[in-house]
């Protein structure tokens, strides 16, 4: 039983040969700079458009519990979005962080 599994096998390989790795492989590094960039240049200003007008209709139908909710928690989004496209704001944070625990990096 072996023997025919080796023949078949065989037979595949000598069909079907494995393609060469390195036409497969990329040559180039991988990175998210320029999704990072896009997002930051397209997606950002649509939903500060959108969080505007959220805001604006709140505060004219005379809902200022809806006006803080929304403009407070864009400001903790904006802020998120600041620290996490900046490499060297992400390092202090993490810095700080590790601090509160008693560890200096």
């Amino acid at each position: 039983m072996s023997a025919l599994a080796s023949t078949v096998v065989d037979l595949a390989n000598a069909a079907y040969p494995a393609p060469d790795v390195t036409t497969v492989a990329q040559q180039t590094e991988v990175s998210t700079g320029g999704l990072r960039t896009w997002i930051e240049d397209n997606i950002v200003f649509t939903i500060l458009v959108v969080i505007a007008c959220v805001i604006l209709t709140g505060g004219l139908r005379g809902n200022l519990s809806k006006v803080f909710t929304v403009g407070g928690l864009t400001l903790v989004g904006l802020a998120y979005l600041g620290i996490a496209t900046s490499e060297s704001a992400a390092n202090g944070i993490g810095n700080w962080t590790l601090g509160l625990f008693g560890i200096n990096v």
